[in-house]
């Protein structure tokens, strides 16, 4: 059953704060309670203040910096950390020196859901908890606010993945697990794959094959051979490929801009990423933006 809470909403040129709250009439989902979920965007120093949870709750800081705190112990969480807070824990979180996004999630999750005990544990230590995100969960964040309240048929099937998605990644991170990759006999096409798995997944933070070497087992200069006489063209301008089509994916939600773009995907200024941006679209990052259909937020 679907409840339609009214959602706290304000928007303009400086932050936004999306609140789906069902704390009176509880959100049932596929083994789980859903309590609240959205995304706040604020300026320095400005945040949510200290209250008690009710609830587990997933916060994710999608960029800029904030300082959290858990019981009165602050810590500083870099864009892409996750932090989890259970009930009975005072939780604040404000911007540390620039503008911040962050995501949250608020939920109880059956006796029956497969990871309750695994979050159980985490309860136990009764300690903060934080992690790395090694899986880019921003986009389950985004496709499960997107679904909240749409009507289409299929949208609480998509919402309970993305949930689920989020907390097996929060997991995963926590743990350190390893990003698996194929087994393989040294086939091309088994390099290869590897080669664009981990690309696709860590296109953000890519910097060089060292790390893909170290796990492959071959040197970088030989992935970067077998890569570029494949797909005719170098891991790095695979990677460029991907950051702009990001950043036209991040265009068309209205609500973040180019400078935050450019920053996102490690520009050192607006005038770079602009000049890359129209080489590859043959626009500038303003017009794409502005011809785009309006968002959720608009």
């Amino acid at each position: 059953m679907r409840y339609n809470i009214p959602m706290k909403k304000t928007v303009n040129a400086k932050r936004f704060f999306i609140d789906y709250q069902y704390y009176v009439k509880p959100r049932y989902l596929e083994r789980m309670t859903l309590i609240q979920m959205g995304e706040r965007f604020c300026n320095a120093k400005a945040g949510y203040p200290e209250h008690e949870q009710l609830c587990y709750e997933i916060t994710y800081v999608y960029n800029g910096t904030a300082v959290n705190t858990i019981n009165g112990k602050p810590c500083r969480m870099p864009a892409g950390t996750f932090n989890f807070s259970y009930p009975a824990q005072k939780h604040s979180i404000f911007a540390e020196g620039g503008d911040m996004r962050y995501f949250f999630l608020g939920f109880v999750p059956d006796e029956s859901h497969p990871l309750c005990s695994e979050l159980k544990k985490l309860t136990e230590k009764n300690e903060p908890v934080y992690a790395n995100d090694a899986f880019h969960t921003h986009s389950a964040f985004l496709d499960a606010i997107l679904n909240l309240e749409s009507e289409n048929r299929l949208s609480d099937f998509v919402l309970v993945n993305c949930i689920n998605q989020i907390l097996c990644n929060f997991l995963r991170s926590y743990y350190q697990e390893p990003n698996y990759v194929l087994k393989y006999d040294g086939a091309t096409e088994i390099i290869l794959f590897n080669m664009l798995s981990y690309l696709d997944e860590n296109f953000l933070g890519f910097k060089n094959l060292n790390a893909l070497s170290k796990k492959l087992g071959y040197s970088a200069s030989h992935l970067s051979h077998v890569f570029t006489a494949a797909m005719q063209k170098s891991p790095t301008a695979y990677v460029l490929n991907k950051k702009l089509e990001y950043a036209a994916q991040l265009l068309s939600e209205n609500n973040v801009s180019s400078t935050e773009i450019a920053q996102i995907i490690g520009y050192d200024s607006i005038h770079s990423f602009s000049k890359a941006f129209k080489k590859r679209f043959g626009t500038s990052p303003t017009h794409y933006k502005n011809s785009r259909p309006n968002s959720l937020l608009i």
